[in-house]
């Protein structure tokens, strides 16, 4: 991870307390810590609950899924704030299943939303204190008042309609997953120039909902893989797909092992976190072009001003534009 993760500069607020109740040394029991972006909070030797499977990777004991781990043998839970205050709500929800009386500790970047939150927590928590600023960064105490059993994962999904020119209908989608209110515009512009039919097996890359996958369900029932760091999004994705040829898995790249693929669509991330990643979708591009057969064909949608027809020109040898906008363009290459 870059030395400038949200991870590493709570880690440098955490260290220079003269107070940290949350240390291996001063608390009362295990600590679990949530949504870390790396191993910067690994001194803490706690276990992690991940929403991204590579920063799952860096910790000896962590739980990438979209419920939380049993928490009854946990005696305190350290919240590394997301910038979805949607995911942040759902895991506070969640995390109300601790015994009465555990702390919490909310910690993250200002821009990030963290004093917004601690302003606006869920029925049942203790007001929240300040402990401490600096990096950057805000941290915030509060407690579980009582202990209950978490709302079931059901229960936070929204419906999200697609209406575009040749399909109409609607899928779920959780807290913290891409465009989880409403259909992205970039992946609209996409589906609604991909051409008909698509070469087959299909790959939906950072699939999100499953949205791209659910669509060419509708045309043309090939059979699909589906691939997403988020464990809400896998889950949302197995949902919506439960009736189609489909595989979802929660990985950090492109579903591995997969053999002829014939097209690839995607609507690639560009940040992790706070923070813009090119590299993401430049390790795609070069995976996308290993992993397609020959005459397989990449499809993908992004902003305008983000380098991507230089890095699928690299490996693919050209790039063409199906259309653009003043805002997106759909980028089309094909494995020679």
């Amino acid at each position: 991870m870059s030395a400038e993760s949200t991870s590493h500069a709570v880690a440098k607020l955490l260290q220079r307390q003269s107070q940290q109740p949350w240390s291996p040394s001063q608390r009362t029991g295990p600590l679990l810590v949530i949504n870390p972006d790396g191993d910067a909070l690994t001194f803490l030797d706690a276990d992690a609950w991940c929403f991204h499977a590579g920063h799952a990777k860096h910790w000896q004991r962590a739980f990438c899924q979209a419920q939380p781990p049993d928490l009854s043998s946990y005696r305190g839970a350290l919240l590394v704030v997301a910038k979805e205050q949607t995911l942040n709500h759902y895991i506070l929800t969640q995390l109300q299943a601790l015994p009465a009386g555990s702390p919490i500790w909310l910690v993250g970047e200002k821009r990030g939303g963290v004093m917004s939150l601690a302003k606006r927590l869920p029925d049942g928590y203790g007001a929240p204190q300040k402990l401490a600023s600096g990096n950057h960064c805000q941290l915030f105490e509060t407690h579980v008042e009582a202990s209950h059993t978490a709302p079931q994962l059901h229960q936070f999904m929204h419906s999200v309609a697609v209406d575009l020119t040749d399909v109409q209908f609607s899928l779920q989608s959780l807290p913290g997953v891409f465009s989880q209110q409403r259909l992205d515009v970039g992946t609209r512009l996409l589906l609604e120039h991909l051409p008909k039919p698509l070469k087959t097996p299909i790959v939906d890359f950072a699939c999100g909902s499953g949205v791209i996958a659910a669509t060419l369900h509708k045309r043309q029932q090939p059979k699909l893989y589906l691939s997403d760091v988020n464990p809400l999004a896998v889950a949302a994705a197995q949902h919506n797909l439960a009736a189609a040829d489909a595989e979802v898995f929660l990985n950090d790249g492109l579903p591995e092992d997969i053999e002829g693929v014939g097209t690839i669509v995607s609507n690639p991330p560009f940040h992790t976190g706070l923070r813009t990643d090119y590299q993401i979708a430049k390790q795609f591009i070069r995976d996308a072009h290993q992993a397609l057969r020959k005459g397989g064909d990449l499809y993908l949608v992004a902003n305008r001003f983000l380098p991507w027809p230089e890095a699928i020109e690299a490996h693919f040898g050209h790039c063409e534009r199906l259309v653009e906008t003043n805002k997106f363009c759909v980028y089309h290459a094909q494995r020679k």
